[in-house]
């Protein structure tokens, strides 16, 4: 008996035992697989997971550090977007990759985010790490199936330059036959992780901007899919390639312009080779001043932008110091020559453009509505501007205003057309985090054009401003806005093209001379506005399509316009009459502009003048107070 309650007490201890054990397994088992899960997806994307953790942690940490903290003072308010600047920056410095771009975006935006968001984030803007030259030579094998000798003479095997996603190297292009002379030509590589974690960092900026989104009631999805597509764009060196010639295309007629050529057979998804160019950076200011006259130069470029914005719609989106040269126009030769040599400065300067991974295709809507907008806030028509703010679901049009035009409207409208204050920035800034939540009043009526077009718009301001602004950056581009707009003046007018533009691409048919004058038949204030819908990517395929068929409808129409004869004097007089308008009172902003520019820099100088007198008088003073001091203590 005792025996047989030993070896039941046994048994039960024993099963006892197992099923306590069995109840761990289970846990056990599968946190073991989920670790074996997450190393093996980590390494096959290229440590994606870690980084999108690394992301989603520091999100967490700067939402917590601004739900948590409430600033009693300007000071402690300072110190808390330090701290969160210093986080987002390790971040991107630890993540490396996609993160560093998607950091120097955020330093575009220095009219909505604090200026110690600024001063951390600019680190960004330096070289990024490289990649080795073993891990170059098997990119290029893997893409064009040949080695680095048999495709170049020489390589430099030390990059020139490194961004976030790829590093340019130095080279001479191998000739295809002995009779050619060997190119010397600039060879960008894509970094080698950059393809296995392109997917999962973008989901996570998708992620993280929706809880900031959700978490602090602010408007950020409009934007957030076109720079998802944007990025996506920028990754495949193929269709850098394709926006390079489109551009080259566009500018081809004008020598102050140029964009190198693109060599389409050695163009791949991850290798791009093109002619290499001998200029200056735009952001070597002292070495542009000292060989080109900067005014022209910055006129050359901002000219440039805006037959881009409001002529050519394809708009390069990434004209940072570094993609912006400056050289001598090789058609109209250099400036005075001495002995051989150039003497003075460069009379004819040529723009060079580079890395075009990044272009915004505009829609004919918001190109011919932006172009209204800017003509409208330079000229104070707010009714105009407000029409159009309307119709892009934004309910707050003075402070969209301030933020395109960088400056308080208020002040601009009571006739301040100089640049901005750190006081004027500072009002900028607050009134656009107090209103963030209400100026996107509907978000899926916002173009998506816009986000990329006013990243371009911001990096011209900032190169403006390295030179000392130089040129008035309220109507750099409002002479090409108007000459776009041609005849059409009003909100109304616009409309009317624009309705006709699509009725006729819908339907797929050939404008008559009835459609055209149609244009001018119906009674402006009588034409409702377009029915709103959702706006779309500009990356988007529908959008794509839609906007070549426009393309060809809007030549169509205008060929067919300019065939009357009634009709192309009167849309020129019209055109002609408005322009004299338009140029008289930008010829009265520019002047006063100028002479605003004139008298703070003589106040500078007389301030400088009389701190070296004060300097002079102190120095001397002191030299009377020694020599006195050493004669009492002779005479003592």
């Amino acid at each position: 008996m005792l025996l047989l309650t030993r070896s039941g007490w046994a048994s039960a201890k024993t099963a006892h035992r197992s099923l306590r054990q069995s109840r761990w397994r289970l846990p056990f088992m599968v946190a073991g697989a989920a670790a074996t899960c997450y190393v093996s997806v980590d390494y096959v994307t290229a440590s994606s997971l870690t980084r999108s953790v690394r992301a989603l942690a520091t999100a967490a940490r700067v939402i917590y550090m601004y739900k948590s903290v409430t600033p009693t003072s300007i000071e402690e308010q300072k110190n808390l977007h330090q701290a969160a600047a210093e986080m987002v920056l390790n971040l991107c410095l630890r993540n490396e990759g996609l993160y560093i771009k998607l950091g120097q975006g955020l330093t575009a935006l220095n009219h909505v985010l604090p200026r110690e968001y600024m001063n951390v984030l600019r680190v960004l803007l330096d070289n990024a790490p490289t990649v080795p030259m073993e891990e170059v030579q098997r990119i290029i094998l893997s893409e064009t199936g040949k080695t680095v000798d048999e495709l170049f003479l020489h390589f430099d095997p030390m990059p020139v330059a490194s961004a976030s996603i790829a590093q340019v190297h130095r080279a001479l292009l191998r000739p295809s036959n002995s009779q050619e002379t060997p190119v010397e030509v600039a060879v960008k590589v894509q970094k080698p992780n950059i393809r296995r974690q392109v997917f999962w960092d973008l989901e996570t900026y998708r992620l993280v901007s929706w809880m900031i989104g959700s978490l602090f009631n602010l408007p950020v999805a409009w934007a957030r899919q076109t720079v998802i597509d944007g990025i996506r764009c920028e990754v495949d060196f193929s269709i850098e390639a394709r926006n390079a010639s489109r551009v080259r295309e566009d500018f081809a007629g004008q020598s102050n312009i140029y964009v190198p050529r693109i060599y389409e057979s050695l163009a791949t998804p991850r290798l791009l080779v093109m002619e290499w160019i001998e200029a200056t950076k735009i952001i070597e200011v002292e070495t542009v001043r000292q060989q080109f006259d900067e005014t022209a130069v910055l006129r050359i470029l901002f000219d440039c932008f805006g037959d881009m914005i409001f002529k050519n719609g394809f708009v390069h989106c990434d004209p940072h110091g570094a993609n912006v040269l400056v050289r001598p126009s090789p058609c109209k030769g250099t400036s005075r020559q001495r002995d051989g040599k150039p003497v003075g400065k460069c009379r004819d300067p040529q723009i060079v453009l580079l890395d075009f991974g990044l272009c915004c295709p505009e829609s004919l809507r918001f190109r011919m509505e932006y172009a209204l907008l800017v003509k409208s806030l330079v000229v104070h028509d707010i009714t105009t501007a407000a029409k159009v703010t309307e119709a892009w679901g934004i309910a707050d049009t003075e402070t969209f205003a301030t933020v395109q035009l960088q400056k308080p409207y208020r002040s601009f409208l009571r006739g301040n057309y100089s640049e901005a204050t750190r006081d004027e920035i500072s009002e900028m800034q607050s009134q656009a985090h107090a209103r963030a939540r209400t100026i996107l009043a509907h978000q899926e009526q916002v173009p998506k054009e816009l986000s990329l077009v006013g990243r371009s718009i911001d990096i011209l301001r900032s190169i403006n401003r390295l030179y000392g602004v130089p040129l008035n950056q309220v109507g750099m581009f409002v002479r090409r806005a108007v000459a776009s707009l041609g005849s059409l003046n009003s909100f109304e007018d616009v409309q009317l093209y624009l309705k006709r533009v699509e009725e006729l691409s819908t339907m797929g048919m050939e404008p008559n001379t009835e459609s055209c004058s149609s244009c001018a038949a119906v009674p402006s204030h009588s034409l409702p506005p377009l029915p709103m819908r959702e706006t779309l990517s500009p990356f988007n395929p529908v959008a794509t399509i839609r906007k070549k068929a426009e393309e060809i409808t809007e030549l169509n129409l205008d060929a067919m316009c300019n065939t009357s004869s009634y009709e192309r004097v009167r849309r020129s007089f019209f055109s002609l009459v408005r322009r004299v308008q338009f140029e008289l009172a930008l010829f009265i902003l520019d002047a006063y502009y100028m002479l605003v520019r004139i008298q703070r820099n003589y106040l500078n100088a007389l301030l400088h003048t009389v701190m070296l007198k004060n300097h002079i008088v102190g120095l001397r003073f002191r030299r009377f107070s020694g020599e006195l001091s050493e004669a009492r203590s002779g005479m003592t």
